[in-house]
């Protein structure tokens, strides 16, 4: 009978211990999810359709940020955010990128076909026709454009050597770059002027028709003396 007592308390002590343990458990929950919220940054969305991001609040332009990007708060200043955010740029166009070894080299951005063939149209013109100036397509004229500077020459030579360009060019171009008219622009023959001003234009299927016939190759081609604002027709 006098152990009644004592088994008693063992039980209300062992409910007492119980409670205490859940509530240490419910106390350890609450702090780990307020731990955890405490950790994860806030991010916002970009709402302006292009905004600046600097190196400091008002310092210096780094780049832009467009409507909506996502970015990762990491501390604020005033009216100033600081922000994480995570992207791909491509690897080439990165100082130093190529002078690491065990690059994935076929994983490289391709090529645009003209640009691919840049170097040998230059060299086309340059071994014999003049000094090159630049190549490139006007995607919306549909329209090859082909620039370079000749020295005093005769104007049935320049229209020989513009017949002869476009042919070259065209070679080096079939099958990879498609266009509708094919242009080439220089100074005057005798030398003088600027680039641009002498320009001979050709549809390309009247040049594939003329082949190699200087001649009726004049009759499909526009010529100007002064940058295309007027046109005179072969003779």
């Amino acid at each position: 009978m006098g152990r009644s007592p004592a088994v008693g308390g063992n039980s209300t002590m062992s409910r007492l211990s119980k409670c205490a343990l859940g509530a240490v458990l419910v106390a350890a929950l609450v702090l780990g999810a307020m731990a955890a919220k405490l950790r994860r940054a806030p991010t916002f969305v970009v709402e302006a359709s292009v905004e600046n991001f600097r190196a400091a609040p008002g310092g210096t332009k780094l780049g832009t940020l467009l409507a909506g990007t996502e970015v990762e708060s990491i501390g604020e200043e005033g009216q100033w955010v600081r922000f994480r955010v995570e992207g791909w740029v491509w690897g080439p166009s990165l100082a130093g990128y190529g002078s690491e070894e065990g690059r994935d080299e076929s994983a490289a951005e391709p090529i645009p076909p003209l640009q691919d063939e840049r170097p040998r149209i230059k060299e086309l013109v340059n071994d014999r026709y003049g000094v090159f100036y630049g190549v490139g397509l006007d995607e919306d004229l549909d329209r090859l454009w082909l620039r370079f500077r000749v020295r005093d020459i005769e104007r049935e030579a320049w229209e020989r050597r513009a017949f002869a360009v476009q042919r070259g060019a065209v070679e080096l171009l079939q099958g990879r770059v498609s266009f509708s008219e094919i242009r080439i622009e220089t100074n005057r023959p005798d030398g003088s002027g600027e680039v641009g001003q002498f320009i001979a234009a050709t549809a390309a299927a009247d040049l594939t028709s003329a082949g190699d016939d200087w001649a009726m190759w004049r009759q499909h081609t526009r010529f100007s003396v002064d940058g295309g604002e007027t046109w005179e027709e072969a003779e």
